[in-house]
């Protein structure tokens, strides 16, 4: 049974028996065809035959009959005859004695008495024959019923060498289908069976291995691209996963480790109540960071597993990019940073209130901290007919080219060292984009040194 279990040999099996089904059809087709033409030119023959006699009945008295000149005359005496019959049924002429015991058919002389006309088979002595019965008819009236006789020994060998040839063809064929379809089977499942070992190689820690097949476009052809392209991201997934957990564990031990420290060069000797305050609020800040570290975390998590449910309801962009822009005034207002709002025309949007708001606190809060004293942030929107545009830009020092395709990555910073001291931890953009995309929307960035950035969400009304 565990044969059975092969593709390749079910393949096979499946074709080969379709094939016999077909080549049965096929065999039957044309052995009755030529079957129905032969003995339909023979019958054709004796009835050519049996006109060319007509004219020569004669009769004795009211009974029809032939001259016996017919018997001379005719060819082939041993493969055809003629009889004739009177209208009591008894013989008036009959040469089938060089054909052997020709059986008399009582039913078709009568029949043909009747005026109707019978084509049947005889084995005359082991031979076949074929019969054809007439009606004899002088002055309108049925006079008597002439019967023609021809060997059909030429059809019954045909027919015999056609089977003989169908029955060695077939079986021939089938076992020459059989090992060509085996053959073609396997051909067409080879990428199978590569994929199928190189599956089996594969693990999470080597994932670099690609089938890399110059196939046609077809299925096999589809799968074996469709393999190495879900390898691909797979590949980058795990690698974006490992980076992922190395730089959540970095961004957790630094500020557990100064917690740590702090903690430890507090406890070595009695100090004034200042310093152990001043170990406290450092403490303070250190949780701080870990509480923003640990909530992006579990809402990057929640949102990879769909966890986070998109509540859809209609939004006054107006009022909320107004709301979000007055949450952050006061920090941008003690970095003396102008914030400006930037109106739009009229709009509501179906979307997700909180998780929009969210977007644009992060995006604002990310554009506060990358501007410098004195400079300006604007956030608008604007819309057309299809889609509405969220817009947050500064003035701060840019983003450098190299860093705009990461911009949007989980715990990717472009200015570590500065980022890490006003607080990031390299997410916020990570759940922008999210927000943005589960949306069914996209956020993008145009920036260059020097000359601020602006973030763009478009989505769709």
């Amino acid at each position: 049974m565990q044969v059975l279990r092969s593709i390749r040999l079910r393949l096979t099996l499946w074709y080969v028996m379709l094939l016999a089904i077909i080549l049965a059809g096929f065999s039957a087709g044309v052995y009755f065809t030529l079957r129905h033409d032969l003995y339909g030119n023979l019958d054709d023959s004796l009835e050519t035959r049996a006109n060319d006699l007509m004219p020569l009945v004669s009769y004795d008295g009211a009974r029809p009959t032939l001259s016996p000149n017919v018997s001379t005359n005719s060819p082939d005496l041993g493969e055809q005859f003629v009889r004739v019959y009177d209208t009591s049924g008894g013989l008036t002429f009959d040469n089938s004695g060089q054909a052997g015991a020709v059986p008399a058919d009582v039913e078709a002389v009568q029949r043909a008495l009747s005026r109707k006309t019978s084509t049947r088979g005889a084995s005359v002595d082991g031979e076949p024959f074929r019969l054809l019965v007439v009606p004899i008819e002088q002055d309108g009236r049925v006079t008597g019923a002439l019967e023609v006789g021809r060997a059909a020994d030429d059809a019954r060998d045909t027919l015999r060498s056609l089977l003989l040839i169908l029955g060695v063809a077939y079986p021939v064929t089938l076992v020459v289908a059989s090992f060509g379809g085996i053959f073609l089977a396997g051909r067409a499942l080879a990428p199978i069976d590569k994929l199928t070992r190189l599956a089996r190689r594969m693990s999470a820690e080597d994932l670099s291995q690609r089938l890399d097949l110059r196939l046609p476009d077809d299925e096999v052809g589809r799968l074996a691209r469709t393999f190495d392209d879900m390898i691909a991201r797979l590949e980058d997934a795990f690698r974006r996963q490992r980076q992922f957990t190395a730089d959540a564990s970095h961004e957790l031990r630094t500020p557990l480790t100064v917690i740590k420290g702090q903690v430890e060069v507090a406890l070595t000797r009695p100090r004034e109540p200042d310093a152990y305050r001043e170990v406290l609020q450092s403490v303070n800040e250190q949780v701080d960071r870990l509480v923003r570290l640990v909530g992006s975390l579990l809402t990057l998590a929640r949102a990879d597993a769909g966890q986070i449910h998109v509540a859809l309801e209609a939004v006054d962009v107006p009022d909320l990019v107004a709301a979000a822009v007055e949450q952050v005034r006061p920090v941008a207002q003690q970095r003396d940073i102008k914030l400006v709002l930037a109106a739009g025309p009229p709009v509501t949007l179906r979307a997700d209130e909180d998780l929009l708001l969210q977007l644009l606190l992060n995006l604002l809060d990310n554009a506060i901290k990358h501007t410098p004293s004195g400079g300006r942030v604007i956030a608008g929107w604007s819309a057309d007919a299809t889609r509405v545009e969220l817009m947050v830009r500064d003035t701060g020092v840019g983003i450098p080219p190299e860093h705009l395709p990461h911009i949007f990555d989980r715990f990717y910073r472009a200015d570590k060292a500065r980022s890490r001291a006003e607080g990031g931890v390299g997410l916020g953009l990570s759940i922008c984009r999210w927000i943005a995309e589960a949306h069914g929307g996209s956020i993008s960035v145009e920036s260059a040194p020097g000359q601020g950035a602006t973030f763009t969400v478009r989505l769709t009304r």
